[in-house]
């Protein structure tokens, strides 16, 4: 059995005579708020006496779960360079620009304009390519994704996965791969989140969990960092290939880490939520932190 998720998950914000109801938007939410107005009523108290682990929200960036994002966001964004005449981009730059909106890559990362209006027809652009090339993409789950998926389906877990792009895209990567049953919620471009931090707290909103009882996978150090930012735990999934843009990845601020999802068990997932937030958090630093995107 699955857990039931709130279709309208802005409720606790609309209910609460402290909040903006009027204003409802990613860039407005706030952990400290969101582990006061989410902390469990009476009866979910109850329920997760029973159940401890229905209290744990899980949050999973796409990539943990998915295989073939890369390369497919490697070929939209050269179709783009090809079509326009830009000098297309290396392997490195497109790295550094994995997360960020399309906008703030073409001018920052890539260096291709600074006049706003060429930049959203790119930007444009690179939405309709991955769009033209979703269909023929191959996407697998990741090496245990499928079994831990279940069991914490199983365990009524809730489970959302983030995405850069649309939510429509998304559905359709996770049917490829197998995985369209195994989540709740979505977060994608559509939602309209600015940085990850963003899209963490707008999963934690979803899933009805404080920011404090979810733990994030994530497989880059500064998305460690932002989990923890937003108050929630983070375990790293360590793959193989452990470069970025050729920079060493330190993940010795994870709460957890591990080669894939087929190493977990759930006796570790419930005594990492349960852990209290630590103040003194750290990542080394190897880049600002990027911008949520692209957009749909």
């Amino acid at each position: 059995m699955t857990p039931v998720i709130a279709e309208d998950y802005w409720e606790p914000y609309i209910n609460s005579p402290r909040m903006d109801s009027d204003h409802l938007s990613p860039d407005r939410l706030r952990s400290s708020d969101l582990n006061e107005l989410l902390q469990p009523d009476f009866m979910e108290i109850k329920r997760f006496g029973i159940s401890p682990m229905q209290a744990i929200g899980a949050v999973f960036k796409d990539e943990t779960v998915l295989s073939g994002m890369d390369e497919l966001n490697k070929e939209a964004w050269r179709a783009v360079a090809k079509f326009n005449n830009l000098p297309p981009p290396d392997d490195d730059h497109m790295e550094l620009a994995m997360g960020m909106l399309p906008e703030r890559a073409i001018q920052q990362t890539f260096q291709w304009t600074d006049d706003w209006g060429e930049t959203k027809r790119w930007s444009a652009e690179l939405s309709e390519a991955y769009a033209r090339m979703l269909p023929e993409a191959n996407f697998t789950a990741t090496p245990g994704a499928v079994d831990w998926l279940t069991a914490l389906n199983q365990y009524q877990v809730p489970c959302v996965v983030c995405s850069s792009v649309a939510r429509a895209q998304v559905v359709t990567m996770l049917e490829k791969a197998g995985l369209s049953n195994m989540f709740q919620e979505i977060v994608a471009a559509d939602d309209g989140c600015e940085t990850q931090e963003q899209a963490y707290l707008l999963a934690s909103l979803k899933l009805k969990r404080p920011p404090m009882k979810c733990v994030v996978f994530a497989d880059e150090p500064k998305e460690v960092s932002i989990a923890h930012d937003a108050t929630a735990k983070a375990i790293a999934v360590v793959s193989k290939n452990s470069g970025n843009g050729g920079l060493r990845r330190d993940f010795s601020h994870a709460d957890l880490r591990v080669g894939g999802l087929d190493e977990l068990r759930i006796s570790q997932l419930k005594e990492i939520a349960d852990r209290e937030p630590e103040e003194n958090w750290m990542v080394p630093e190897l880049q600002p932190e990027p911008f949520w995107g692209p957009g749909d």
